[in-house]
């Protein structure tokens, strides 16, 4: 057998299952599952099914590219202690990659640099993934010419003021700097009451679903992971990869608010 070439990418910490592969010559192949809760029994075996397809077998793979939440405190672990036993077993590196990094890249793909005096299109993105209690969690990013900053860092915060953020960034956008000013893209997995909030974009021009952009969420992974400032986790520095839940649990949170009644601040 030959180097080994092929990439494998995963993401559970959202509601969609997604994975994708690329192996040996550049081809690519991605899977997408919407089935909430069920990633736990769905993952190894769309994994499998995954490689098989692409003729790709285990001992191929030369690296795994996994998505580290924030998001559903299960969902994200499933992903993550099936990349760090995979990549223990095979003695091959695995890459961390936010999961809102992802979605933002599935959002808003593709770009390349700008030439020397050429115009660059810029974009940012807001991906929100529901976080209880009308929050979410999320990050702000910006795109010019194929090149991702973080504008504003993930952490929780009301959906109400990460629209604000948003709409304050597209107003301050230098539009001299492009023809015409910064379009705006939102992406997320909200429902109920928490997505009507999002009834005027918060000056996005685009606002998708997470079921808009889950067909692209495997690709993101992959393109991503393999960005020279994604670090390689091997050995073990493999011990490190933890995930990234960036809020309590739901238990955890009960308990503090029984404790707060019970003997209050103090």
């Amino acid at each position: 057998m030959g180097e080994a070439m092929a990439v494998l990418a995963m993401d559970t910490a959202t509601q969609v299952l997604a994975a994708a592969v690329r192996a040996d010559g550049g081809r690519e192949a991605s899977v997408a599952l919407q089935i909430p809760r069920g990633h736990s029994r769905l993952l190894h075996p769309a994994l499998k099914g995954l490689l098989q397809a692409s003729g790709v077998a285990p001992g191929d793979l030369r690296e795994i590219i996994v998505g580290v939440g924030p998001g559903s405190y299960t969902g994200v672990r499933i992903g993550v202690a099936a990349a760090k036993a995979m990549a223990a077993a095979l003695g091959i590196p695995v890459r961390p990659v936010s999961t809102l990094w992802m979605m933002a890249e599935a959002a808003a793909p593709g770009g390349r640099r700008p030439q020397p005096g050429s115009e660059a299109e810029a974009t940012l993105v807001l991906p929100l993934l529901y976080a209880r209690r009308q929050r979410a969690y999320g990050a702000l990013y910006g795109k010019r010419g194929g090149v991702w900053r973080v504008v504003e860092s993930e952490q929780v915060l009301p959906v109400a003021e990460w629209l604000a953020r948003l709409r304050a960034r597209l107003a301050s956008a230098p539009a001299g700097a492009v023809k015409g000013a910064w379009t705006g893209v939102i992406v997320h997995d909200l429902a109920g009451p928490v997505e009507e909030l999002l009834a005027d974009g918060g000056g996005a021009s685009r606002v998708w679903t997470l079921s808009d952009a889950a067909g692209r969420l495997g690709p993101s992974l992959l393109r991503l992971g393999e960005r020279p400032e994604v670090p390689r986790l091997d050995g073990d520095a493999l011990h490190a990869l933890t995930p990234e839940y960036r809020l309590p649990v739901e238990a955890e949170v009960k308990l503090a608010e029984r404790s707060l009644m019970t003997h209050g601040d103090g």
